[in-house]
């Protein structure tokens, strides 16, 4: 497993029943670097990652505004076909909040 530093942009979630099966998902936004190296692209994007359970994305949810650095903890997983990452944990990291001094003004 690896982990970051990442800029979270949002989350949500669905715990419940639809069609008689239960669901227990969540989704967390992570802005990424889009791929400057072609000449093309320059800038930021949001990238989904599901989260392993609604209960993480309901934790930041309740505890946090957004946005919201935070080490990450991924996950590679895989189907026997197709493999991808999801987000295993999350901690929010300490924000400083200090302001700016004001300016004086004479």
């Amino acid at each position: 497993m690896a982990v970051e530093k990442v800029k979270i942009t949002g989350v949500k979630f669905f715990q419940g029943s639809i069609d008689g099966k239960d669901i227990d998902s969540g989704t967390i936004f992570v802005e990424e670097m889009l791929d400057f190296t072609t000449g093309r692209a320059k800038g930021y994007a949001t990238q989904v990652y599901k989260a392993g359970k609604a209960s993480v994305s309901m934790e930041l949810m309740n505890r946090h505004e957004f946005p919201l650095i935070a080490e990450v903890e991924f996950m590679r997983v895989t189907n026997g076909n197709e493999t991808k990452n999801v987000i295993a944990n999350v901690t929010a990291l300490p924000h400083d909040i200090t302001q700016p001094k004001d300016k004086k003004v004479a």
